[in-house]
């Protein structure tokens, strides 16, 4: 097993997994120090430490560690003990559509540590530049079941931008019971009041609705494709990080105003 080419192939399965080194062996013969195993969260591994009973109860204990997010362990069982490395799948980003707007911001998302996954109903040649930059694409047949799959994880950021109002409908819908990060979506003012009214009537709940960003990204765009998709990723990583949209300039303006008044109200005292 080539342990780089596994751990490659883990992370791109957005799937949390944990790699396990052998570190000490006080005498199981069949768990050699050295040996690696990756183990994912659903149970299925690759490569082995040991086999038989021993592997499988230190799996059972692998499979907790991995439930608690990303970090590192060291357990032991019976005389072997074994560094637990945990990881996470990166911040991913699904793209509802390749379309022009997808595909740059695909292209876009390329500059940043986010995965990728698009999803879309058509011919692969339509969208096949779009394909070739993300890192997973589902060709769906209902937009809805293929965000609910398991193969789009939860806490993921959502850009609706599919090539049918119906699709988009879909795709919140799907999106908004995934416990999203952000769902945003490309839409006139008529597009959002057609599809917002469908999917009320459908049970979407207007809270629901009122959390989704339509229309999508910061005001800073001209309305290109490529100036959209930079709207966009700039509203993703507001939200990620916890920002205020503003310009950094008045930000720190605003602090130091607010550390001079501070400091004369204590020269008062």
């Amino acid at each position: 097993m080539n342990i780089f080419e596994e751990m490659l192939k883990a992370q791109k399965s957005l799937k949390k997994y944990a790699v396990v080194t052998v570190i000490k062996n006080e005498g199981l013969g069949t768990a050699n120090v050295g040996k690696k195993m990756i183990q994912y969260v659903d149970g299925n591994h690759v490569g082995t430490i040991g086999g038989g009973a021993f592997e499988f109860e230190c799996m059972k204990q692998i499979e907790r560690i991995i439930a608690k997010g990303k970090g590192t362990e060291i357990i032991k069982v019976a005389d072997v003990e074994l560094l637990v490395e945990s990881y996470e799948p990166e911040n991913t980003v699904v793209v509802v559509g390749g379309g022009h707007v997808g595909n740059a911001l695909l292209k876009t998302l390329k500059l940043l540590p986010f995965a990728t996954i698009l999803i879309d109903d058509r011919d692969e040649s339509m969208i096949a530049d779009s394909i070739s930059l993300c890192d997973s694409f589902i060709k769906c047949e209902n937009y809805e079941e293929a965000i609910l799959s398991d193969a789009v994880p939860e806490n993921a950021y959502f850009y609706c931008g599919a090539w049918s109002h119906d699709f988009d409908a879909d795709a919140i819908k799907g999106a908004l019971k995934k416990n999203p990060a952000y769902v945003g979506m490309v839409g006139s003012h008529q597009k959002v009041e057609k599809i917002f009214g469908y999917l009320l009537e459908h049970g979407v709940s207007k809270e629901a609705l009122d959390t989704v960003y339509t229309p999508i990204g910061l005001d800073i765009a001209d309305g290109s494709p490529e100036e959209i998709a930079f709207a966009i990723v700039a509203e993703i990583l507001m939200i990620k990080n916890k920002g205020l949209g503003s310009n950094c300039k008045e930000i720190k303006t605003k602090f130091l105003t607010s550390d001079c008044e501070n400091i004369d109200k204590k020269i008062g005292e």
